[in-house]
């Protein structure tokens, strides 16, 4: 198997995938394990965990761990790499005892989401962050730094989770082992030496669009939340077909990096039918969430104004009368052009169907949540 190239990797990072990154042969002469901490799953750490140092790190930035009240592990920094280390921390919350795969993917993705409080989390812990140079790999040339620019060339949120991988006998893996791994496992390989030269070749170097990393007034910050054990049902038009397959991509996308491994997905004509096969769901008393995907654009009569207040009264109605969180996804545009940027179609503008699924999910655990407070 021959090394990746950059932009591939990028593609596979940017769906959450995992990568191995090696660097040169004259600094440490590793290859790390690489995957987004939003898209940490407990089979991803498992898998981590198994064939890496037994140690995954959480790369991020310092603004980041200062507002969990997370703190360098030393402040003299004697280490040969000068590795940014932070103190660990393992995520209390639905913790037991933050070792397990489970624990620490809920660790990893918690560091994601800013609305997490200092206090939920415990120093020291069983995940270890590091803080990567802000020049990132043309600063220091180390997985650290290949990590965090990857989550910044792939638009992901600014924090990554990285561990060594190791031979069966306990041996560092090296450049061959690790193409033959890959291989193997079906994960794309490259190297530090790579980005860099990418680095060079592409100065602009955009930041996440996730508001999360980018001061805006627009947009929704997109948390991490663990949303194992809960049941979703997303219920998608057929018609406006490449614009909601889009979107529906998204939503299961999001669902995923959430846990969420029930998913029931019913297909309707056009979104105008939406409500009424949401509602069928939801008599069925099977679902926690609902997601109403559709897409409305509008043409050169009053038919737009009519299906769109009808279909948002309609999911509207449905949330009030079934106190089941029923999501509105129903794209209303003036053209194609607008639809094709606000459903990611072809890998062009946002996705808002990502949105979209952890919106249900937040709305979900928030009604578990209180439900269970009123039973107390």
């Amino acid at each position: 198997m021959a090394r990746a190239t950059v932009e591939d990797a990028l593609a596979v990072f940017k769906r959450g995938d995992l990568l191995i990154v090696a660097d040169s042969t004259d600094r440490k002469n590793e290859c790390d394990l690489v995957f987004p901490a939003d898209h940490a799953t407990p089979e991803r750490m498992a898998f981590a965990i198994r064939h890496g140092s037994g140690i995954v790190y959480t790369v991020t930035d310092k603004e980041r761990l200062d507002h969990f009240g997370i703190h360098p592990a030393t402040s003299v920094n004697t280490d040969r790499f000068a590795v940014g280390a932070y103190v660990s921390t393992t995520f209390l919350p639905g913790s037991s005892t933050g070792l397990s795969a489970a624990d620490r993917a809920a660790t990893a993705r918690a560091l994601c989401n800013r609305a997490n409080a200092a206090e939920s989390f415990s120093k020291p812990g069983h995940m270890f962050p590091v803080v990567a140079s802000p020049g990132g790999v043309l600063e220091r040339p180390g997985h650290t730094e290949a990590a965090s620019d990857l989550c910044r060339l792939s638009g992901r949120t600014p924090a990554a989770c990285i561990t060594e991988l190791t031979l069966d006998d306990g041996s560092m893996l090296r450049w061959e082992a690790a193409l033959d791994f890959g291989k193997r496992h079906g994960i794309l390989v490259i190297s530090v030496d790579q980005l860099i030269e990418y680095r060079r070749a592409h100065p602009e170097f955009p930041n996440a669009p996730n508001p999360d990393g980018v001061p805006s007034i627009r947009g929704l910050d997109l948390p991490a939340f663990d949303g194992s054990g809960l049941r979703i049902a997303i219920v998608s038009a057929r018609w406006n077909s490449v614009v909601c397959r889009s979107l529906e991509a998204g939503a299961r996308e999001a669902l995923d990096s959430c846990g969420v491994r029930d998913v029931t997905v019913e297909y309707v004509g056009g979104s105008y039918e939406i409500p009424a096969a949401a509602q069928a769901l939801l008599e069925s008393g099977r679902f926690d969430g609902i997601i109403c995907i559709g897409c409305l654009i509008k043409g050169q009569s009053m038919h737009f104004e009519y299906i769109n207040e009808a279909v948002t009264q309609g999911i509207m109605r449905l949330n009030l009368d079934y106190k089941v969180p029923v999501v509105y996804g129903i794209l209303s545009v003036l053209n194609e052009e607008q639809a094709k940027e606000r459903s990611g179609v072809g890998g062009a503008g946002h996705n808002s169907g990502k949105e979209w699924g952890i919106t249900c999910v937040e709305s979900c655990l928030l009604r578990k949540r209180y439900r269970k407070a009123a039973r107390l």
